[in-house]
């Protein structure tokens, strides 16, 4: 954290709002947890495991496949920040209006189901469109020495801020005056408050200028026809990007953990709280480990050591006897969680060239496309063969991630 107090002011000063940001982010996200409190609501709603999975493989799928359009997009362009702006407010101003819909409409289970899956999906598509834009100002504006301190540090500050979720969300959902799903709707209107003032926070951002480009005018057709000619002469990339396509494809299970513990031990649902505790904690935890290690021996060799740790979750689940020894699972699953996003990122930031830089981030955002079947396969899986099915096809997809890890060259 030194490094990062000694840097220049407006660089601190863009560290501070992006770390806001996402600490903000995250406080209203952790509301409505994808992993945790989501499977739940939707499951009291009336949906199968098929169909949690298949919501759970679309919102995935709107927030992954728009990534090469916006690269074309930003690329040329001087400050990438209005870009950010905008598609941040196009999908978080709406989820208020959700929040009305099921506080008013909730008992008509399927208007509420059908409700959320409209505007969830509306605010996952629009993050999708700022993934590239934001990943963006941080190559611009935070140096490549303090890059992972920068990133343990937004683990271990954003966690702490979600934290405050698991005591709303516990808290809110044993109001026995407040009948279902009109609990569900307040976590949503506070996911919507926590996400307004992430955004807020990113018009705190100084973005430094983008240096001009030979070609700032090319066509999105150009732009893809580009893409070939770095996936063979980059192996950094194409072995990246290899090993991001099989991680993806390890979310076989991903929405299931919950549910699975839920069953097996027949826990009540202030469980999912405990859990969600649990979760966040790993993240807070690991953060300042991670940001050390990648500023220490490099973001590949970290990036390494995570993918190999992320096969624990699904194997601990198997053989766990009893319902407590889940909170290590679910610690474990929000260390890698984050750990695994923060690795990617340093990673890819690591090896692209400045003038290419927002084509690599869309790239290594466009591989977690697998992640949009995954969870809907598990669901499958799981109706038909059993949790246990399911966790194994993780471990296995995921080991295959960790070898695939081993060929990313260390010197670029």
């Amino acid at each position: 954290m030194s490094h990062i107090a000694t840097a220049p002011a407006a660089v601190r000063r863009n560290i501070i709002a992006i770390i806001g940001d996402v600490a903000f982010f995250m406080l209203g996200f952790s509301c409505m947890d994808p992993t945790t409190v989501m499977p739940q609501f939707l499951k009291e709603l009336g949906a199968s495991p098929q169909l949690i999975g298949l919501i759970s493989g679309l919102r995935l799928l709107v927030l992954f496949a728009p990534q090469p359009y916006v690269a074309h997009r930003i690329h040329g362009r001087r400050r990438v920040k209005p870009f950010l702006v905008t598609a941040c407010a196009i999908g978080r101003l709406p989820m208020f209006l959700l929040f009305l819909l099921i506080w008013a409409y909730g008992h008509h289970h399927t208007l509420a189901l059908w409700a959320f899956v409209l505007f969830s999906l509306l605010f996952i598509g629009s993050d999708g469109f700022s993934i590239v834009p934001w990943t963006e100002i941080i190559g611009k504006a935070v140096p490549s020495n303090i890059r992972g301190r920068f990133f343990g540090a937004m683990q271990t500050v954003s966690s702490l801020a979600a934290l405050g979720a698991p005591i709303l969300v516990s808290t809110i959902l044993n109001i026995r005056a407040l009948t279902f799903p009109r609990n569900y709707a307040l976590l949503i209107l506070l996911m919507a408050t926590g996400l307004l003032l992430s955004m807020l926070m990113l018009l705190l951002i100084q973005e430094p200028d983008t240096p001009p480009q030979e070609d700032p005018e090319r066509t999105f057709v150009e732009h893809l026809r580009r893409i070939p000619a770095l996936w063979r002469n980059d192996p950094a990339l194409r072995w990246i990007l290899t090993t991001q396509f099989l991680l993806a494809g390890g979310g076989v299970a991903s929405s299931f953990y919950v549910l699975y513990a839920r069953e097996r031990f027949g826990l009540p649902e202030s469980y999912v709280a405990i859990y969600l505790t649990a979760q966040t904690l790993g993240a807070v935890l690991t953060g300042p480990l991670w940001g050390w290690m990648a500023d220490q021996v490099g973001a590949v060799r970290a990036l390494r050591v995570v993918v190999a740790l992320a096969v624990v979750p699904p194997l601990a689940a198997l053989v766990m006897p009893v319902a407590w020894g889940f909170v290590l699972v679910f610690a474990c699953l929000g260390a890698l969680g984050w750990s695994l996003w923060n690795a990617f990122t340093n990673a890819i930031l690591s090896v692209a060239p400045p003038s290419e830089r927002p084509t690599y981030i869309a790239l290594q955002q466009f591989m977690n496309l697998p992640a949009t079947l995954t969870p809907f396969i598990g669901g499958v899986i799981v109706a038909s063969a059993g949790y246990a099915a399911a966790f194994i096809t993780t471990a296995a997809i995921v080991s295959l991630g960790a070898l695939s890890a081993r060929r990313i060259p260390l010197q670029h």
